[in-house]
């Protein structure tokens, strides 16, 4: 006998919950569904957002693919918890799903840089401390209902298996939709606006005379393949160059020995930050703290600054 059936006979002679406790892991198996079902939407409602979080939780580039696909998963999952569709596998899936989410943000607190877990996209921002216990106590609520059901025989009619495939496809077709397409940008960092000050962390910004900024995150390895345009924007474009950034002051000192970065970088806590600017790499230039004009999602190099943007902006 193997150990996966010894295991099966031992689950097998432990008693069922007594029947009283019905109502209470239907209640569970609910609010579940309801939790996953709301979690996946707010990210497949802004999937740009969500995949933006992901540099600061100190993973490597590659899992935004993976990552991509887990909003279309959960609210497959949840719409299977509501209808109580194999419960006891989909119990089981939902521990596996939230065990992975877990290790995602303990990988978080320990060497990235997150404040807000982005469970919920932009729609509700927890800590991922606050995160991790809910996590728990969500794995928690998912034993009780596989316990409760985990007798029962996990079957599948065909129209529990197209439904589910027809979200999955729904859902992963519009997350796909929401990377692509250009979110509304109701940052404060507008062009013709002050250049957003407030949440620093570090001395006051210097507003006064022309410059350009660079906003980045130090574990964003995008941010990272535009630091030999910055070093050169920095050195032969004529104005000062200036970041701003999200990280913690040792994380930035690691990014100036690593890239040789010499030029001032000031602090914003996470929350103003992600206020203030969505999307980085990016670059702005201003006059007198105002902001000209802005480059997202990469540094020019010094010619096309020159050539292109600048002749743009004046």
């Amino acid at each position: 006998m193997s150990w996966i059936d010894r295991l099966q006979q031992h689950l097998d002679s432990l008693p069922p919950f007594p029947g009283w406790t019905h109502w209470p892991v239907l209640a569970g198996r609910l609010l579940l569904g309801i939790m996953f079902i709301f979690s996946g939407l707010a990210k497949v409602m802004d999937a740009q957002t969500f995949l933006n979080t992901l540099p600061l939780y100190n993973v490597p580039d590659w899992t935004s693919v993976p990552a991509a696909l887990m909003p279309a998963v959960e609210v497959a999952l949840g719409v299977a918890l509501l209808a109580g569709m194999a419960p006891a596998l989909v119990a089981l899936s939902t521990i596996g799903l939230l065990a992975a989410f877990s290790v995602l943000l303990v990988a978080g607190i320990i060497g990235g840089e997150l404040e807000t877990c982005g469970c919920f996209g932009a729609y509700l921002q927890t800590s991922p401390q606050l995160a991790l216990v809910r996590n728990l106590i969500l794995v928690l609520v998912a034993l009780a209902v596989w316990y409760y059901h985990r007798r029962e025989e996990s079957s599948w009619r065909v129209w529990q298996v197209g439904l589910l495939m027809a979200l999955l496809l729904l859902a992963g077709t519009y997350t796909g939709y929401t990377i692509q397409a250009p979110a509304q940008d109701d940052s404060l960092a507008q062009v013709g606006e002050l250049f957003p000050i407030d949440g620093l962390l570090d001395e006051q910004f210097p507003l006064e005379g022309e410059k350009l900024v660079f906003v980045f995150a130090v574990n964003c390895e995008h941010c990272w393949n535009a630091v030999n345009n910055v070093k050169e924007l920095a050195a032969r474009s004529g104005l000062p160059m200036l970041g701003v950034t999200l990280s913690p002051a040792y994380e930035i000192d690691r990014f100036r020995r690593e890239f040789g970065i010499d030029f001032p970088i000031y602090r914003f806590d996470q929350k103003s930050f992600f206020e203030a600017f969505h999307t980085w790499p990016a670059l702005y230039y201003l006059q007198e703290g105002t902001i000209v004009g802005r480059v997202d999602d990469e540094v020019p190099s010094l010619k096309t600054l020159r050539e292109v943007h600048l002749l743009e902006w004046e």
